[in-house]
């Protein structure tokens, strides 16, 4: 059953500490981010039609209002069937796991809408199945 559009759900992210990203750090988050691209999809499907609806993974602008916020940001998961929401929100937590690893001092936040996303300890990953 295809989600389709009328139905909006969003994977939300953030990680805080009390320093700022370094500049060695945002290198890293940079070239995570580059491996964890859609951007060919999301071309691919511009172009044919065809493929998941993915959304570029991004951040929101850093915001002075909350100045321990290293990263924050939300993504909508590909929703034009269910393998596709399933395939792009493992997709994401991929990145986000990555992502923790490399920022491991960092308190962070992941859920999908009202639904907080698992952080499993001895695998080091983020875990949407449980």
């Amino acid at each position: 059953m295809a989600r389709g559009n009328a139905v909006s759900i969003s994977l939300y992210y953030s990680a805080k500490r009390q320093r700022p990203l370094s500049e060695k750090e945002r290198q890293a988050v940079d070239a995570l981010m580059e491996k964890y691209s859609v951007d060919d999809q999301i071309e691919h499907r511009n172009q044919t039609g065809e493929g998941p609806n993915w959304e570029s993974f991004s951040f929101y602008t850093p915001s002075f209002e909350y100045p321990d916020t290293i990263l924050e940001g939300a993504t909508k998961p590909p929703d034009n069937s269910e393998d596709a929401f399933w395939a792009g929100i493992l997709h994401l937590c991929a990145a986000l796991s990555e992502l923790r690893r490399l920022l491991h001092d960092a308190d962070w936040a992941v859920h999908l809408d009202d639904h907080d996303i698992h952080w499993d300890e001895e695998q080091q990953a983020y875990d949407p199945s449980v």
